[in-house]
């Protein structure tokens, strides 16, 4: 079953793009605390996902209008 899987189209055109998902979850765990709750139950750990993702948003946000990375040195636009 597997093996058929892997040799379809759609699975190679997936793995593919998987790194590009792959890395924003990386991101979101090590430089952000999403790989450990915080806060205790359900609830607790949806709020931190969700300003997690805000985030990661916002950071992605800045990146594409001024053309600079928070970890990159660059010149300011003005």
């Amino acid at each position: 079953m597997w093996l058929n899987l892997s040799d379809s189209r759609s699975y190679r055109q997936g793995l593919a793009e998987r790194y590009k998902i792959e890395r924003k979850f990386g991101e979101a765990k090590q430089g952000h605390g999403l790989g450990r709750c915080r806060y205790v139950g359900r609830m607790g750990f949806l709020v931190q996902a969700f300003l997690t993702a805000i985030a990661l948003n916002l950071k992605r946000m800045v990146k594409l209008l001024s053309g600079v990375g928070f970890k990159t040195q660059g010149v300011m636009l003005r």
